[in-house]
């Protein structure tokens, strides 16, 4: 057979082992055969092209050149963006199959600063009721008693930090929120 046509249905073979490769599980049989396609391509254009016409012979290497990676990258490519190939690739997992509880810790988040009541004696966990909603909780500190007015200081994984309201938070709640206040709180009462 023709040394010319032999190069190029070697290269076309080869080119076609590289997409077989990535299809089909062949522990690296496929490669081999790949790379021996390429290698008798080369060997069979040499022989034909070489001597007789360099122009071609350096041509066919600049086209072996471009044509292996972009076989590679187009065989890549059809793997990741076809359904074929999205049932041989595992998919990454999902932000919420990463970080359990997003939602759920977003929302114990907004609850940062509310007041509510302690429900049981807290020995320092139990059950908190903040808008209506109950909570398991954790006491900053010392043990809370049941009915203990408390605030939500900060989210630990899916549980709540509290700790009883004092009369600082009462005195600095009233301060902003007492419409009849006459007086600024802020200001330096030496004066008068």
């Amino acid at each position: 057979m023709d040394p010319q046509i032999l190069a190029i249905v070697l290269l076309l073979a080869g080119i076609s082992l590289i997409f077989a490769e990535l299809f089909l599980p062949s522990g690296g049989v496929i490669a081999l055969m790949c790379v021996a396609c390429f290698g008798g391509s080369i060997y069979f254009a040499y022989d034909a092209w070489r001597v007789s016409y360099p122009m071609y012979w350096w041509g066919y290497l600049a086209t072996v050149a471009f044509l292996i990676p972009a076989s590679i990258f187009g065989a890549f490519y059809l793997l990741t963006s076809t359904s074929l190939g999205n049932r041989v690739l595992l998919s990454g997992p999902s932000p919420e199959e990463v970080t359990p509880y997003q939602a759920e810790t977003k929302h114990l988040q907004s609850l940062i600063g509310e007041r509510g009541v302690a429900l049981n004696l807290m020995t320092p966990s139990g059950l908190v009721r903040v808008k209506g909603e109950r909570l398991h909780a954790i006491g900053e500190g010392l043990m809370i008693e049941a009915n203990t007015e408390i605030i939500i200081t900060e989210i630990r994984g899916t549980r709540v930090i509290v700790r009883p309201v004092d009369e600082q938070d009462t005195e600095t709640s009233t301060a902003f929120t007492d419409p009849e206040q006459t007086e600024d709180p802020w200001s330096d009462n030496s004066e008068a």
